[in-house]
Parts: C-alpha cells; sequence; structure tokens
C-alpha cells in the first residue's frame, strides 16, 4: 500500500531518478491515479511502463488532464484508442492476459497507448483556455494516487511527463493523507484536479477525446491492432450487469408494468411492508433493460433510510453514491461517475441523496451535467417532496420518474400535492392495506382508549377553538392561505391534546392489563415532543420494564443495537416520538400503545405500519389509541372539534382490524352524546374533502 513505501518529501532530480524513484513506486500501489500536466509524450510511458501494468493489474486506471500540444504520431494513437471503443468485433475479446504490457509499452509504445485508451485504462483529457486565446497553455505540474485502503499521495512540482523532461533539473514536493498536517494539501490538490476534469475551472475548459476531435484542436489519424492480451478484473461498477436478486410478486410486476406503459413515469400508493422498496428498484432494472443504460437518482427523507437504500441497490447491481452531509466527499465522487457514465465507460450509475441534499445547488447542478436520455428519479416517501422548501429537487431534466408512498397526497397542502402529481403525472399502482392484511402484514386487534380533558384544559381548548374559528373565517373571506397566527393557534390545541394529563393515567391503566395478560415485552410506546421522559418514568418506576428512549438523541449505530436488543427481547419497551415513522422496520413489535397523534393520515398510518410487519412466531398485534373525546359538560363546539379531529383515525385504524364492532362500541356513547354518530366510517380523506368544500382553510393542520 502507498504508506508502506518509504517516501521523501521532496525529490530532486539531482539526487534521485523522479519516474523510479517516485511515481512508479506510487502509480504501482494505486486503483486511481490523475495527473495534470503541461505537457505529455508517449516517451514518458515507457518510462513509466511498470508502474502502469502494475496500475492495471490493480484494476485501477490513470487520467490525464494535458495541453493540446502533442507529437502528431502520439495524438493518432490516442484518436486510435477512442475509435476502438466502438468496435465491437475488437472489444468483444473479454480474456486476455496483461503480461506482454510492459514489454509493449517499452518496445510498441504509442500503439500500446492506443490500446490502454481503447480499453479504458487511461483516459486522456485536454485543458483549453475558455477564452481560445492559445498564447496561454495549461501549464500545471501535480500527481494525485489513491489505494484500496483509501490512503492518498499528492506530488507536485515543475516534471512534465516526457522525455525531455527527466532531462532538466526538476523536483517535486510529496504529501501523504496519513501524515500529520499534511492531508490538507492532498485534498487541494486533489480537488483542484477534479475541479478542473469537472470543467469548474475559471480558467481552462476540458475536453475529452472526442470533443477535442470535434472541435479540431488536433488533427487526426489511425492506427493498428492490439500489440498485447491483458487479464484485468474492471471495477464492478463499470461492467457489473443490473439485475433483480429476488423473485417478485405478481402485484410487484404489475406494478412495474403499469410504470412502463405509462412511459415510465408514475407513483406507487403501496401500503407499508408491500415491498416497495423492493419493487422500485426493479423498476429501474426494468427500465435499464429496455434501454441499455439507467442513471438513477435515489431521494430519500432520512439517513436511516439512505443506508437502508444503498444496501437495497447493492443487490441489484448498483454502486450507489451516498450524497448528504455525512460524507463531504459526494460532490466529487457523484462528479466522477457521472463522467463515467458520460463516457460510456459504464452503463450504469446510482445516486441515493437525503432530501435536504436533493433539493442544493450543489446536488442539482452536479446532476445537470449527467446525460439526460437516461436519467430516472426515484423518490421514497415522496409525498415530503411536496414541500416547498424541497421541491427544487424534483429534477426536471429526469426523463424517468417514480415516486414511492403509502400516503403520496399532502395533508391539508393542495399546492403540495399539485406540485407531485404534476411532477409524477398519476398514481399508477394501488396496493391498500386491507389486501396486504393476513398476506404480507400481521392482522391486528385496535382498542380505543377514551381520555377526557380536565376542566382546565378543555377551557384552553375551548377558548384557542373560537379563536382559530375567528382567524379562520377572516381567512376565508379574504381567500388566503393561513396565516403564522393561526397555526401557531392550532399547533397550540394540538399540543392541549398530545400531551392532556389524563394520558398519564390512561397509560398507567393501559399496562396494568398488559401485565396481567404477561404480555409487556416487543411493545412500543409513541409520546408527544417533551414527553418522552415521563413516559420512561413511568414504564420504569411504576412498571418495573426495561425500556429505552428512540428519539433524535441516538446515534444511527446505536439505534441498531437498540433495535436489535429489542427483537431478541433483552429489551422490552421502546418509547418513540417521531423516529420510527418512516423506513425503520421494528417487525418484532406486537403492542403499541398510542399517546399521541397529529390528524395527518400519513403519520399514524406509517406508525401502524411499523407494528404490523410480520415476524416469526408473532400471529397478532395490538394497538392502543388514546383519543380525546368529548363527556356529557364537554360544549358543543368543543365536542364537534374533537369528534371531528380524533374520529378520522378510529375510523382508518378499525377499517382493517378484526375487532371493529367492539371498537365502536366503546367510542359510540360518547358521539351519541352530541349526535355525531355518522363519523363513524369517515376517513381522514372524507374530513378532508368535506373541510375543503366547507371553506375552514387549515382547521385541521395540527401538531401532536
Amino acid at each position: 500500500m502507498l504508506r508502506d513505501l518509504d517516501l521523501l518529501d521532496v525529490y530532486d532530480s539531482s539526487e534521485c531518478n523522479i519516474i523510479e524513484d517516485l511515481m512508479v513506486p506510487c502509480i504501482s500501489y494505486s486503483v486511481d491515479y490523475i495527473r495534470g500536466v503541461g505537457f505529455f509524450s508517449s516517451g514518458w510511458l515507457k518510462l513509466a511502463a511498470k508502474g502502469i501494468t502494475q496500475l492495471a493489474t490493480n484494476g485501477g486506471k490513470a487520467t490525464f488532464i494535458v495541453s493540446p500540444i502533442l507529437e502528431e504520431a502520439d495524438w493518432d494513437a490516442m484518436q486510435l484508442g477512442e475509435q476502438a471503443k466502438d468496435l465491437p468485433e475488437i472489444l468483444a475479446i473479454l480474456s486476455r492476459n496483461i503480461e506482454e504490457l510492459q514489454t509493449s509499452l517499452e518496445e510498441d509504445t504509442r500503439n500500446t497507448l492506443a490500446w490502454l485508451i481503447a480499453d479504458g485504462l487511461i483516459d486522456f483529457y485536454f485543458a483549453i483556455p475558455r477564452n481560445r486565446d492559445f498564447q496561454s497553455d495549461y501549464h500545471d505540474k501535480v500527481g494525485f494516487c489513491i489505494d484500496k485502503e483509501q490512503d492518498r499521495v499528492a506530488f507536485h512540482g515543475s516534471f512534465n511527463d516526457s522525455v525531455k523532461g527527466t532531462l532538466n533539473g526538476e523536483a517535486f514536493s510529496v504529501f501523504r493523507s496519513w501524515n500529520e498536517g499534511q492531508l490538507a494539501y492532498v485534498e487541494q490538490h486533489e480537488n483542484r484536479l477534479k475541479q478542473l476534469l469537472h470543467n469548474c475551472n475559471s480558467q481552462f475548459e476540458v475536453f475529452g477525446i472526442p470533443e477535442t476531435s470535434k472541435n479540431d484542436f488536433i488533427r487526426l489519424r489511425t492506427t493498428p491492432q492490439r500489440p498485447y492480451r491483458r487479464k484485468v478484473n474492471p471495477p464492478q461498477d463499470t461492467e457489473a450487469s443490473l439485475t433483480v436478486p429476488v423473485p417478485l410478486r405478481e402485484y410487484q410486476q404489475q406494478a412495474i408494468q403499469a410504470w412502463l406503459d405509462n412511459r415510465c413515469i408514475g407513483l406507487f400508493d403501496m401500503a407499508t411492508g408491500t415491498g416497495k422498496t423492493i419493487t422500485a428498484l426493479a423498476a429501474a432494472v426494468a427500465a435499464y433493460l429496455e434501454r441499455g443504460k439507467i442513471a438513477l437518482v435515489i431521494l430519500v427523507p432520512y439517513l436511516h433510510l439512505l443506508e437502508q437504500w444503498v444496501f437495497e441497490a447493492k443487490n441489484f447491481g448498483f454502486s450507489p453514491i451516498c450524497c448528504s452531509s455525512e460524507d463531504p466527499k459526494w460532490e466529487n465522487n457523484l462528479f466522477d461517475a457521472i463522467n463515467q457514465f458520460n463516457l460510456g465507460l459504464t452503463d450504469h450509475l446510482c445516486a441515493v441523496a437525503v432530501h435536504q441534499t436533493a433539493a442544493s445547488d450543489r446536488f442539482i447542478n452536479a446532476i445537470a451535467k449527467c446525460k439526460k436520455d437516461h436519467l430516472m428519479l426515484l423518490g421514497d416517501e415522496v409525498h415530503a417532496l411536496g414541500a416547498a422548501n424541497l421541491r427544487k429537487g424534483l429534477l426536471e431534466i429526469a426523463i424517468l420518474r417514480l415516486g414511492l408512498s403509502a400516503t403520496p397526497d399532502r395533508w391539508y397542502d393542495e399546492e403540495g400535492t399539485a406540485v407531485l402529481h404534476k411532477y409524477f403525472n398519476k398514481v399508477v399502482y394501488e396496493f391498500p392495506l386491507e389486501k396486504a392484511i393476513g398476506r404480507f402484514l400481521t392482522r391486528y386487534k385496535y382498542h380505543p382508549v377514551p381520555v377526557h380533558l380536565s376542566c382546565s384544559e378543555l377551557e384552553q381548548y375551548k377558548e384557542l377553538t373560537e379563536k382559530i374559528s375567528i382567524a379562520s373565517a377572516k381567512k376565508k373571506q379574504r381567500k388566503e392561505k393561513p396565516s403564522t397566527s393561526l397555526n401557531f393557534l392550532l399547533i397550540k390545541r394540538s399540543q392541549i391534546i398530545a400531551k392532556a394529563e389524563r394520558k398519564y393515567v390512561a397509560l398507567e391503566n393501559t399496562l396494568c392489563t398488559l401485565r396481567k395478560q404477561g404480555v409487556t415485552n416487543h411493545l412500543l410506546v409513541y409520546c408527544a415532543p417533551g414527553e418522552i421522559d415521563r413516559v420512561l418514568a413511568i414504564l420504569v418506576e411504576k412498571a418495573n420494564l426495561r425500556c429505552h428512549r428512540f428519539d433524535h438523541t441516538i446515534s444511527l449505530s446505536e439505534r441498531q443495537k437498540i433495535l436489535k436488543r429489542f427483537s431478541s427481547g433483552t429489551l422490552e419497551v421502546l418509547v418513540a416520538i417521531k423516529c420510527l415513522d418512516e423506513g425503520v422496520d421494528v417487525p418484532a413489535t406486537r403492542t403499541a400503545i398510542f399517546m399521541a397523534s397529529t390528524t395527518n393520515p400519513r403519520e399514524f398510518v406509517q406508525r401502524r405500519g411499523r407494528v404490523l410487519r410480520k415476524c416469526e412466531s408473532k400471529r397478532e398485534a395490538i394497538i392502543f389509541d388514546m383519543l380525546v373525546l368529548p363527556n356529557h359538560d364537554t360544549d358543543v363546539g368543543s365536542a364537534k372539534s374533537l369528534i371531528r379531529r380524533e374520529m378520522p383515525r378510529f375510523a382508518e385504524f378499525t377499517s382493517a382490524s378484526t375487532n371493529a364492532y367492539s371498537a365502536k362500541d366503546v367510542v359510540k356513547p360518547f358521539l351519541e352524546s352530541f349526535g355525531m354518530t355518522h363519523y363513524f366510517d369517515m376517513r381522514p380523506w372524507d374530513i378532508y374533502s368535506q373541510v375543503l368544500a366547507e371553506g375552514e382553510v387549515g382547521q385541521e393542520i395540527e401538531i401532536g
């Protein structure tokens, strides 16, 4: 490896042979070598033959950025190599040896250069002044190496890659990534080269061989056949074919076909647990097989989902690039992959980005450099991309588009919903929860737990409801969107429901019931923001349960350990706020207690999905849901507001439960008191449509 080399800090040609003592050893241990140099001649390859041979054996490649001032015969060889890439009768020969390469480089250098280019072992780019004034030439001399352990070396000095360069008085300064104080220099030189390679240099533009030919910067010619046989294991991301690693279920095949039939544009509205990830990646492979190439961009809302998608994408043959704040080098990695794809060195690329990164100018500008004909955007939990601050992530240049969500429409955000439907066209396939229950998801019993507000809470709720009604009426008259003050009132009223004092008494009673039944293990409790410590205290001090918090304070690595303990049973209870809402699989969960939920179906549908995942020996799941309902002392206005807020979730949860009638018997008396039994079966989107029809702007935008 590179760090095994006994490298000097400075190499001076008066004291050493720069090629033999520095360049050949570094190149020999590398899997990637990038060189920016003012002048290049094939004679240098003859001198560095041993290093280039070993680089090829490593499965690596060399990239040169040079001035367009070349010997005519060298340019001819380069041009021939580029043309040979498109000769199938030559490129079809796959079993070759590398053994003759060093001899060929030394004895037939230009002919060998052509075939190194044809085989993708060497790439050449030419730095051209942006103002086309050839009075100024690219004159840098910098090199960068990286080995398979990701150790890096950069060198910078006066040496050109030519035979004449070896005769001059030259020197190089050397920087190693593992030496204290030198990493910054290595990274600066690496970034300078890659910025130039990605055409982000303000002084020079970079052209590949075909572009250089087209613009007539150098004259063209042809040459002979490969003088050697090579045995190279190319990088996986350049040659590996994409495949579907698991058998697809019939409904997954139907979903993919529906998407293909709609010109590879559409939404999958599929219940949690029905294999949306596998279906989506299989759809990408189907598009790849039809088109021969694909550049797949996957957008996910959270880091833990990014890790899951990367894992799954690798199983399909992709080599994903992670794009998030966690990896400061994602931009360079993405540029490299896009260049490889655009140059035809690979027929697929895959970038996985969190929504925030995907909506950044850096990401959008990087993807804009990708050839658009085969660009596919795959949005996971796509409802989130309808938010005003994330819509930029919906890449307009992507011709292929697939959105995934169990709830693709946005709750009380008509504009955001319209943006999503315009971008993804329509829902092309649906697989609702009712069809999944019993086949792919566990059956469940639903137990509503009625809770009443205290007198003081009810008074606050009443006052806020009156203020909300006044503010909403004003907005309705002006036909405006809800103001910040109105949303503040809605959130404040929501917090009264989420943190109702009597919920904690209900929690203790529910825990007592579960202890009597002997089913306190594999329990998941959802509570309101800021209440997790209080809930943990009840679980530990009063119920004597082994439990752990599961919130934003827990690192990704620690989460995996906690989930493993929970699955094994050594940890009985997880207490969460929102960290388990999307994408975290907790199939071991057998019982859940919902102490707080918003009116937004996306949230409570996702939470229910966490409980319904199938698991060995798990025959049925149980959900306890605390519903804040009015008692006989509640004023009519507040009573109707509470019922309208809580009953859509009740209707949604009872619709697929195995005990719908007994659940309704628990709630029925409270609705009868206020003549609202018709709300029994009004599910979230029924209420949504009713509120919109009545013009009660923002009436149900609440946070639990």
